[in-house]
C-alpha cells in the first residue's frame, strides 16, 4: 500500500518543521514591523514624522493586517497539530508565513527609504531572513506543488 509513496510519507514528517518556520516568519514579521513603527514616528519629511502621512499609516495598518492573519492562521494549524492533524495545512501556512514576511520585511524597508537598503539597519537584515524562509523546510514551489496541491486533490477523490 506504501509502494512509491516514501516521497509523501517522508514530506508528511516534515510537517512539525513547518510550523515551526512558520513561526520564525512570524518572529522576523513582528520585528519589522515594530521597527516601521518606531522609525515612521522618528523620521520627519517636511516638518511632520512621516507616520502621519497617509501612505505610511495604509503600509502599517496592512503589514498589521497581514502579521494579525499569519499569526491566527498558525495557532489555528498548531492547535490541529496538538490534536494529532494538520500535517498540510502546516505546509499551508509555513507557505503563507514565508510569503508574507517577505512582503512585510519589504514594506519595512521601504518605510524606512535609503536607510532600509543600508546593511547596519535591522530592516535589512530582516528582509534576507524572510528570504530564506520560502526556500528552506520545502522549497514554496516544490511545496505547493507536491504537497499542499496533492494532497488537496487525494482529499477530494
Amino acid at each position: 500500500e506504501g509502494d512509491g509513496k516514501g516521497f509523501y510519507f517522508t514530506m508528511a514528517g516534515f510537517a512539525g518543521g513547518r510550523i515551526q518556520t512558520a513561526a520564525r516568519a512570524l518572529g522576523v514579521m513582528q520585528a519589522a514591523f515594530e521597527e516601521a513603527v518606531k522609525y515612521a514616528g522618528e523620521r520627519k519629511v517636511f516638518g511632520r514624522p512621516i507616520g502621519e502621512y497617509q501612505l505610511t499609516l495604509t503600509k502599517l495598518a496592512r503589514m498589521g493586517m497581514a502579521l494579525c492573519a499569519c499569526r491566527q492562521f498558525a495557532y489555528g494549524v498548531g492547535r490541529s497539530m496538538d490534536e494529532g492533524g494538520g500535517d498540510v495545512e502546516a505546509s499551508m501556512v509555513k507557505l503563507f508565513a514565508s510569503r508574507t514576511a517577505e512582503w512585510v520585511t519589504r514594506e519595512a524597508q521601504q518605510i524606512h527609504g535609503g536607510m532600509g537598503y543600508a546593511e547596519e539597519t535591522a530592516v535589512s537584515r530582516y528582509f534576507l531572513d524572510a528570504r530564506v524562509l520560502s526556500i528552506f523546510e520545502g522549497a514554496e514551489e516544490i511545496l505547493a506543488l507536491k504537497v499542499i496541491a496533492k494532497a488537496l486533490v487525494d482529499r477530494a477523490e
